[in-house]
């Protein structure tokens, strides 16, 4: 009986310590968006001297339009994240560029609800990362294709020639590009 009681409290004991290890923390730069996991002691981090420039390109969404866009959010967590491990925000030079199915998500409220019925589930976020100095574009050619005009547009995001204008004029800046498509 000791030996099943002993065993009940270990394996409670391992459940609630490895629980409380993966549990989402709040970020210091965006605070209700981009919940992160704080790793105790990660092998691989940023220089925290180095800045760095680093251009996220989006374009695909979920099928749900009441969803948010988890890549957008992603841009978030990045910026969390890092600013967790001790990166300060003036280190990360951050572009999102929104296109394909992502063209949606830079719509002001007025111009989601015409055409979803709903507000635009990003306009929090958007508005956040754009406070935190993240650059983001739409795509214009995305943008007409969709029948959107510049009306539409939220007013924190910015609309560029096309994604490919945008892509290849910051890479050309020295920027990163990640994709989480």
């Amino acid at each position: 009986m000791k030996k099943y009681i002993s065993l009940c409290f270990a394996v409670l004991y391992l459940t609630i310590s490895h629980g409380q290890e993966n549990k989402t923390i709040k970020g210091s730069v965006i605070k209700d968006f981009g919940q992160v996991y704080k790793i105790k002691t990660p092998d691989l981090l940023l220089d925290k001297n180095k800045k760095y420039k680093v251009i996220f390109d989006v374009y695909t969404d979920e099928k749900n339009k009441k969803k948010q866009n988890t890549s957008i959010n992603t841009v978030a967590r990045f910026l969390n994240m890092h600013a967790l491990n001790n990166i300060k925000t003036q280190n990360l030079d951050i572009v999102l560029v929104l296109h394909g199915a992502a063209t949606k998500n830079a719509l002001s409220d007025k111009s989601f609800q015409r055409e979803f019925k709903i507000n635009n589930p990003n306009t929090k976020l958007i508005k956040a990362l754009h406070k935190a100095n993240v650059k983001i574009y739409v795509c214009g050619q995305s943008f007409a294709h969709k029948g959107y005009q510049k009306r539409d547009l939220s007013k924190n995001v910015t609309l560029s020639l096309s994604a490919l204008t945008a892509l290849i004029y910051y890479q050309t800046e020295g920027y990163q590009l990640i994709t989480f498509n």
